[in-house]
């Protein structure tokens, strides 16, 4: 041993001595600089470009390399699969966003090579009533492939350059291109990275259902910025009990009774005695004072108020306008929250360096753009070039060589009830990051939705103050009042882009990221979200003006041109603020006493549908080298504008389509009885039609969404042809364009596609309204008719008491003048409220005027069906032109769900919770004070981040399946097969015994499925088949895993009587092949089974065998669907005397559910099972329908 220490001591004493000696010549390409010793050659390296570049090339040939292995690797798998075990067919795969994993791999784009599998036998025959049978061939095995990012690449520390090279030496060394995962996706940093959030992400974090966000590798990070539990309490009991009280439901209920006793109560820490004296209300207020404190809480501060001064004009020349105070604005600065959220725990997700993300086909070699994230798209990485390249830096810090990043900011805001009933509202500004991802802005519960500020509304002493300052109030009311609601808006966004917000925007903010590098962050403006009213006052345009769009300068005229070469070319035009005459009118109308909408005014304005109001986002914003668009942030919003507008027209007209057709109202009760049988599917994804359809009483955009995905089985067949066979093709048309532009990834295909559809859909609906619609005579639903009586009764109520305050004051009737339509009682109402005195209707009528005004009423509400007025299909709405605007927006930036309305309709919740905690004094506050409190106690938690749901926790997301193991319900397998309803046997458990050995036995010696028809199986192999104890054990659940087309995980839960098609894998070929076989699952199971006799390889081995209880369903033979023909997939049951038309099925074979929706036009049999009682049906059901489609 000492010997050989001893050689190895002189070995490395040699080894020193010849580096002594030797010059060590550095690697880089042409750098000629040669080292004395390891050490100068190692110094030398850190500060040689030529060295990096030389490296970085190096890197780049290795990635090469790794992605032609792995392209031949893929190509070589491709000859392993038989021919058209892949079935490339656009039609199904480019609208199908629900699918899993194998819905790209069968799309053009991303696609990845399926697993090698066996040559599929011939394609099976025919039965006798024309649908395939299952003799021979059954679903190949499906690969279940998890979620994968593209490799993260290696950290860059932002070190400054020693030297300058020239351009094209930058470039090449900066950026990265990462390699190709499995999914044939990779990515390309036009900028190395120094921070990659990626290479902390799980499978969980990747998974959609109940999910919050993991455990942060990096959570060890957040004590150094953040208080430590308890602070600011004086014990952990404390601090467990206000965290449980400041967070969760408000409502008692059993969930929130768990948390309370395993997040507090059985807490280790946990002590009553720590509780003595305990003050809930003292505590928040400890609570509160610490978040107000500016060195216990440096990042987060609490909402202040401000008054904000509007100014309203005279409309007098010699008198000047007068300042109106507005107060109760709530707010933060903006500044205050970009740091916040930048030491927020979510914050070790952010993306701070832009990429491309794209696709290589691993069959054609085609690349293509992958469109997803904001982080992702071409806004954020032109905004951060133009960061880099010609942001400055401060001018007390010119030497600043901190790394420049975008904060990209997304506001959102929308007006809410906090109650149902009541007055009380809300009408708060959201700001979010688009440098974290969608699916965490997605999750209410995260923390990625901050309260920016809640705007305040024109107080009701507004009318008395303008009645006295402008002389023309009376004649003028509705558009001063127009006015000066979008004069505060801007006043308060002038307000909140204050001095800070844009000296950081010009010259960025220095912030200490969670990694504990000192960034530069530079605010910009990327999109806002907001309903078409709001959209109007932020584009300072006017309402339902001549050029009604907020993007660009169409004419209302050109609205139903929707897909036309001349409406493409009006796009172009973008809306633009026009400073100027802006500038102009206000003179005229603040200095000379001009009308509003006068004469003057209008000829500068009208034509653009301008209005004179300064846009505050234009003004503070813009440079002289680049003006700032306010048009170009206002991004499209398919809740509004598709689900609750141009879908929910159609719909309503589709309804008085329906009563003109049938007038005794057979058809809309044909249609309510069709979407009510309509069956449910996921865990909300298609809802209970509890109510009539058409009544549409208290839909939400998710109901109307429901309401279109299964629109054509409801609709089949209502109408004659060839009005029919129209509309079919207008429906899936709709749910065809719905689908695309509410998918979470695209590609340039796919974009493609969307704006061909847009064109497609333009042109049908034309079609429709000019040749169907036209055909019938249609008229008000009873609804809508009952509701314009009621406001126009309303209407006369108001001029009526209006009237009798001209009596009892004396004066002139000023507001009767001002009610003369429906639109103006909302204001009527309000003026005249304090004037009318608190007497009785009786002492305003005499009992014969009351008796007459009662016998009107009755008149008016018995007569409304014959006073309904023609109502016909109006497709001059901007939200029909909106739809144009969305493939450009994607292209922008990012797919829709990332800028929906729906993220602030979501965060609402939170804000109507915390109203219930409230007094309802002063409200607005008291929610304030409770969003910071959440917001400090998730931060500091020491559980933030944890994952919420248990069931997910206890389940893991990489498996593929989950089946209980309960031996709660044991089924003796001879009872129940000979079990008898009503005395007779029931056929769908005909040869269940035989058929399940024969599937056992295919399992247990690793044959392919091959539909459990071994012919070379004998009886004496089936008796070698030992269940123990003779007895099944059925379970009521299982839990399918996948892999969804947006590279997530996500879960279907299948059920026996309420979710219980499944789709598997077809082996089938030929051009007109379906990719899917579909069963009905009637029961889910396990045992435990042992192999005996001369084939067993385990003869004493216990197996525990989970399998499902199937009913197979065909293809439609003759059926002509996917989207060249615009028909769903319809398929049928095989028929009973198929002996294949019940079996079994190994529940990896399953790839996920499906929601299948009876064909209610082909009406119900029972030929396909011939029996009164089985448990293939419900108990209820007597019949099968005789078809059903695939819904979209």
């Amino acid at each position: 041993m000492h010997l050989h220490r001893l050689t190895l001591l002189i070995g490395a004493l040699c080894l020193i001595g010849l580096y002594s000696v030797m010059k060590l010549q550095c690697e880089g390409h042409g750098c000629e600089f040669q080292a004395a010793n390891i050490s100068g050659h190692t110094n030398h390296r850190k500060t040689c470009l030529l060295w990096r570049i030389s490296q970085d090339q190096q890197s780049l040939r290795r990635r090469e390399r790794a992605a032609a292995q792995s392209m031949k690797k893929a190509l070589k798998m491709k000859k392993k699969r038989p021919k058209g075990a892949l079935v490339e067919n656009l039609d199904t795969a480019e609208i199908t966003m629900g699918e899993p994993s194998t819905a790209y791999l069968r799309s053009p784009s991303p696609s990845l090579p399926p697993p090698a599998s066996p040559s599929p036998p011939p394609p099976p025959a025919l039965t006798q009533s024309g649908r395939p049978r299952r003799n021979y061939t059954l679903p190949e095995r499906f690969r279940d492939v998890l979620p994968a990012l593209p490799d993260p690449p290696p950290i860059n520390e932002p070190n400054p350059p020693a030297l300058s090279l020239p351009r094209v030496r930058l470039i090449v060394r900066d950026r990265f291109i990462s390699a190709l995962n499995i999914f044939g996706l990779w990515r390309d940093y036009p900028h190395r990275p120094s921070f990659v959030p990626d290479s902390a992400v799980s499978v969980a974090d990747l998974a959609n259902d109940g999910l919050s966000f993991t455990d942060a590798p990096q959570a060890s990070l957040f004590s150094v910025f953040s208080h430590s539990p308890p602070w600011p309490f004086r014990n952990m009991s404390i601090y467990r009990l206000m965290t449980f009280f400041n967070s969760g439901s408000v409502t008692k209920s059993a969930e929130e009774a768990n948390r309370l006793v395993e997040d507090v109560l059985l807490a280790p820490d946990f002590t009553t005695e720590d509780l003595r004296a305990f003050n809930a209300h003292r505590e928040n207020q400890r609570l509160d004072d610490a978040i107000s404190d500016p060195e216990s809480s440096p990042f987060l501060r609490e909402f202040s108020s401000h008054t904000i001064n509007i100014d309203v004009p005279s409309g007098s020349k010699d008198v000047p306008p007068s300042k109106f105070s507005v107060p109760g604005l709530l707010y933060r600065k903006v500044t205050s929250v970009i740091r916040a959220a930048f030491r927020d725990p979510l914050a070790h997700h952010y993306h701070l360096s832009p990429f491309k993300l794209f696709h290589r086909s691993p069959e054609t070699g085609k690349e293509e753009r992958v469109m997803g994230e904001i982080y992702t798209s071409d806004a954020f990485i032109a905004e951060h070039d133009h960061v880099q390249l010609r942001s400055p830096v401060p001018p007390n810090d010119p030497n600043c060589k901190r790394e420049k990043v975008i904060a990209a900011i997304m506001f959102s805001s929308d007006g809410t009830h906090l109650t149902n009933f009541g007055m009380a509202k809300a009408w708060p500004i959201y700001l979010m990051l688009g440098n974290l991802s969608k699916y965490f802005r997605g999750l209410p519960n995260s923390g990625a939705m901050h309260h920016l500020a809640y705007i305040p509304s024109l107080p009701d002493s507004f009318q008395d103050f303008a009645s006295t300052v402008h002389a023309k109030w009376k004649t003028q009311k509705k558009n001063i009042l127009t006015h000066c609601r979008r004069e505060l808006m801007h006043a308060i966004w002038d307000f909140l882009l204050d001095d800070d917000f844009i000296h950081a925007y010009k010259y960025g903010m220095v912030i200490m990221c969670l990694d504990g590098i000192e960034r530069r962050i530079y605010p910009r403006l990327f999109t806002y979200s907001a309903d078409y009213p709001e959209k109007v006052l932020l584009a300072t345009m006017r309402d339902r003006g001549l050029c009604p769009c907020p993007r660009c300068l169409v004419p209302k005229s050109l609205l139903d041109r929707l897909g036309l070469a001349r409406d493409g070319n009006v796009r172009l035009k973008l809306r633009e603020f026009m400073k100027d005459k802006v500038v102009l009118a206000r003179h005229l109308i603040y200095e000379l006493g001009h009308s509003i909408t006068g004469i003057r005014v209008e000829e500068l304005l009208k034509e653009l549908s301008a209005v004179p109001t300064i846009n505050a986002f234009a003004s503070k914003l813009s440079t002289d080298e680049a003006p700032f668009n306010p048009s170009k942030m206002l991004v499209v919003d398919l809740l509004h504008e598709f689900e609750l507008g141009v879908w929910k027209t159609l719909f309503k007209h589709l309804i008085r389509l329906l009563y003109a057709a049938s007038p005794q109202g057979d058809l809309i009760a044909e249609l309510d009885f069709r979407y009510r049988r309509t069956p449910t599917f996921g865990h909300d994804t298609i809802r209970k039609f509890a109510t009539n359809a058409s009544e549409m009483k208290k839909l939400a955009a998710r109901d109307f969404e429901d309401l279109l995905q299964c629109s054509i089985p409801a609709f089949e067949d209502l109408l004659p042809e060839p009005h029919n066979e129209r509309l079919m093709k207008l429906l899936y048309r709709t749910a065809e364009w719905h689908a695309l532009a509410k998918a979470r990834m695209h590609t340039d295909s796919t974009v493609e596609l969307l704006e061909a559809l847009t064109t497609e859909f333009g042109q049908l609906i034309r079609q429709f309204r000019d040749l169907t619609c036209s055909a019938y005579n249609t008229v008000e639903l009873p609804g809508e008719a009952a509701a314009r009586v009621r406001r126009t009764k309303a209407v006369q109520d108001v001029n009526s008491a209006a009237e009798v305050t001209k009596v009892h004051s004396g004066g002139p009737n000023t507001a009767a003048a001002a009610v003369t339509t429906p639109e103006g009682l909302a204001a009527a109402t309000s003026m005249l409220a304090p004037a009318i005195p608190p007497t009785s209707s009786a002492t305003l009528m005499t009992a014969a005027s009351e008796q007459s005004h009662t016998a009107t009423v009755g008149q008016d509400q018995r007569n409304w069906a014959s006073s309904r007025r023609t109502k016909k299909l109006n497709l001059h709405l901007y939200k029909l032109h909106a739809l144009g605007d969305y493939a450009n927006s994607i292209r922008t930036f990012g797919t829709t769900d990332s800028y929906s309305t729906q993220l602030g309709e979501l965060a609402h919740r939170l804000i109507k919770t915390l109203y219930a905690r409230t007094n309802k004094k002063d409200a607005l506050k008291q929610i304030a004070k409770q969003v910071n409190r959440r917001t400090v106690l998730r931060n500091d938690s020491p559980t933030a981040g944890a994952v919420e749901s248990e069931e997910l926790a206890n389940a893991p997301v990489n498996v593929h399946h989950i089946i209980s193991n309960t031996r709660r319900s044991p089924i003796n397998i001879y009872t129940f097969v000979n079990e008898r309803l009503e005395g007779q046997l029931d056929p769908a458990k005909k040869g269940f015994i035989p058929k399940l050995q024969d599937h056992l036995l295919g399992r247990l010696l690793s044959r392919e499925f091959d539909g459990d028809s071994h012919e070379d199986f004998t009886d004496e192999d089936r008796n070698d088949i030992r269940i123990t104890g003779n007895t099944l054990y059925s379970v009521h659940l299982l839990r399918v895993n996948y892999t969804t087309y947006d590279i997530r995980r996500a879960s279907d839960t299948i059920n026996p009587r309420t979710h219980k098609f499944i789709m598997v894998r077809s082996p089938e070929t030929g051009p007109n092949a379906h990719p899917f076989w579909y069963a009905q699952v009637m029961g889910i199971f396990h045992t435990v089974v042992r192999h005996t006799g001369p084939r067993s390889q385990t003869p004493y081995k216990e197996h525990h065998v989970q399998f499902l209880w199937v009913r197979w369903l065909g293809v439609e033979p003759g059926h002509r669907s996917q989207r060249r023909h615009a028909k769903l997939p319809k398929l049928g049951f095989v028929p009973h005397t198929d002996p294949y038309a019940f079996g079994f099925l190994d529940p990896s074979f399953v790839i996920r559910g499906s929601h299948l929706i009876p064909s209610f036009a082909s009406g119900t049999t029972s030929d396909l099972l011939p029996a009164q009682h089985t448990v293939a049906r419900p108990s209820t059901s007597m019949d099968d329908w005789v078809n059903y489609y695939v819904d979209m």
